[in-house]
């Protein structure tokens, strides 16, 4: 049976079972695709996963206003199979997907996407405060912008809280040019998500806007999953 719902991140908080080595199993999703719309105004992104244990494929893909840093109407699905679907391959999900958001990639212009450029990180440095920063630099002529990711985390029953399931919250903090610009709100939390750190940042094709794609660690039965969060905001001069 084949499902499709709007993304959200609901894995089922579980019980992280150990290796032999005596450490959880980390695994992380496979990126299919990822870009900006010729226009810049859009971005992509598309990965998948393997349930390590029920052996059927996730697939989910996010398609991002980027100016106002959030998904397009239907942009941002994951499938969902049933146990039977266990012999499908990670492509065909993605393709699910693909075949799904076609008229939408279509008129957004991400039928043939642009990569941007990726920006060395300058510095990076992890406060005890679990705040993640970032320094890079838009050109050689322009000082340094700096991405601080501010976190919170309520732990669930199995992982030492009060929760039903792992949640965490974060925010961004963007200073540049002597001004600041805070994206999200440390009082919404996400389900099933035990932390969050900045793993890479794109330049758009115009020079106007950065994507911040960032990691978010989810509990699952064997280990956790680091699957991809999308955050975006244009640059200002």
């Amino acid at each position: 049976m084949k499902r499709f719902t709007l993304f959200s991140l609901t894995l089922v908080a579980g019980a992280i079972f150990l290796n032999a080595a005596g450490l959880a199993t980390v695994s992380r999703t496979s990126r299919r695709m990822s870009g900006f719309s010729i226009d810049s105004q859009h971005y992509i992104y598309l990965e998948s996963s393997r349930n390590q244990i029920t052996e059927v494929p996730t697939a989910q893909i996010q398609i991002i206003d980027v100016a106002k840093n959030s998904c397009v109407r239907n942009g941002c699905l994951k499938t969902e199979y049933a146990r039977s679907a266990s012999s499908l391959t990670n492509q065909a999900a993605e393709d699910d997907l693909l075949q799904k958001t076609l008229s939408l990639r279509q008129r957004l212009k991400l039928t043939r996407l642009k990569v941007g450029r990726k920006l060395p990180i300058l510095v990076r440095s992890i406060s005890s405060r679990n705040s993640d920063t970032v320094q890079v630099r838009l050109t050689n002529q322009t000082p340094p912008l700096q991405i601080q990711l501010q976190q919170r985390f309520r732990p669930s029953n199995l992982s030492g809280g009060t929760s039903d399931v792992d949640r965490a919250s974060m925010r961004l903090v963007v200073d540049y040019q002597y001004r600041r610009l805070t994206i999200g709100n440390l009082n919404d939390y996400r389900d099933a998500v035990k932390k969050y750190a900045i793993r890479e940042v794109r330049l758009s094709p115009n020079g106007s806007n950065l994507v911040v794609l960032i990691d978010q660690t989810q509990p699952t039965y064997d280990g956790v999953l680091q699957t991809t969060l999308v955050q975006s905001f244009p640059i200002w001069r």
